[in-house]
């Protein structure tokens, strides 16, 4: 009888943690992506002007789509992939940015980055605030444009293009719906912002990437795009960074895109970087590089 009322205990707790995991994969992910997001956007609420220009591209097609005028309310919203927007605030900065959009273009028109994104959103905003940029709600917003030079804005970017891929495509890139980006997080963290205990600093690509464990993702993301070849030197030492650098290889850039490439004009890699935007590029090459692996 003891054996029996065990066995009917084990059951019923099987059940119910299936149901458990059932209702978190599939009613409730939309949670885990809004406490991914409060980790990586520390800004404060902004009160700006209601409505602004919408330009939107569909690089699938390579050319304009539409303009429209639109609050701050969802986007508009057609049958063709729309794969992103840009918004300028003011409207009067759309000229003063336009190497930068130009350099986005591109960017967005590399095939690794034109199959994973959808429906994105990069504002680009005059004034600075209090940070160089955020991502939220799908939304990539870049501020004070004119006051950073190009090569930087561009590895800015990358690195909230990351956040996005991160929340937004490896969360839902399997019929499990389990989120891929776990695999990453789990080679060097406990949780959300506890690193584990056998780690050393060498560990991570900066020490922006420390913050937490989607920053660690965002940073990583960024140093194999720009400065791939200093990735894979640093790896030799250090084999936590080689599974990071395997899983970029494995769940993202598996054509071997940016492998062993570099984007900058010397040799000697620092020990410690403190923040991977802030490493210089040769951005005409970078460009140039995306142009003929189109």
């Amino acid at each position: 009888m003891l054996k029996k009322n065990f066995l009917i205990i084990i059951i019923l707790t099987i059940i119910f943690t299936g149901i458990i995991f059932f209702i978190k994969m599939y009613f409730f992910s939309w949670v885990e992506k809004a406490i991914e997001e409060e980790y990586i956007d520390k800004s404060l609420y902004l009160n700006l002007e209601s409505s602004k220009e919408e330009v939107v591209y569909n690089t699938q097609e390579g050319k304009i789509k539409e303009i429209v005028s639109t609050g701050f309310t969802s986007p508009v919203v057609k049958k063709n992939i729309i794969n992103y927007k840009f918004f300028y605030i003011p409207k009067s900065i759309e000229q003063d940015v336009y190497p930068q959009t130009s350099a986005i273009k591109n960017i967005m028109s590399y095939n690794i980055f034109l199959n994973t994104i959808n429906n994105l959103w990069i504002d680009f905003f005059k004034n600075k605030f209090d940070v160089r940029w955020k991502m939220k709600n799908g939304k990539v917003k870049l501020y004070g444009v004119l006051d950073i030079n190009n090569s930087e804005l561009i590895a800015v970017f990358i690195h909230e293009l990351a956040h996005f891929i991160d929340i937004y495509y490896l969360n839902n890139d399997n019929e499990e719906n389990f989120d891929n980006s776990n695999y990453f997080y789990d080679i060097a963290w406990e949780s959300t912002k506890t690193i584990k205990s056998e780690m050393k600093w060498w560990d991570f690509v900066s020490g922006y990437s420390m913050t937490n464990k989607y920053e660690d993702f965002a940073e990583s993301f960024t140093y194999y795009v720009l400065h791939n070849s200093d990735f894979v030197k640093k790896s030799e030492e250090s084999d936590i960074l080689k599974e990071k650098y395997n899983f970029f290889r494995q769940y993202l850039f598996i054509n071997k895109e940016f492998e062993l490439k570099k984007f900058w004009e010397w040799d000697k890699i620092k020990d410690y970087y403190r923040d991977i935007t802030k490493i210089d590029i040769n951005l005409e090459k970078f460009l140039q590089y995306l142009k003929n692996d189109i």
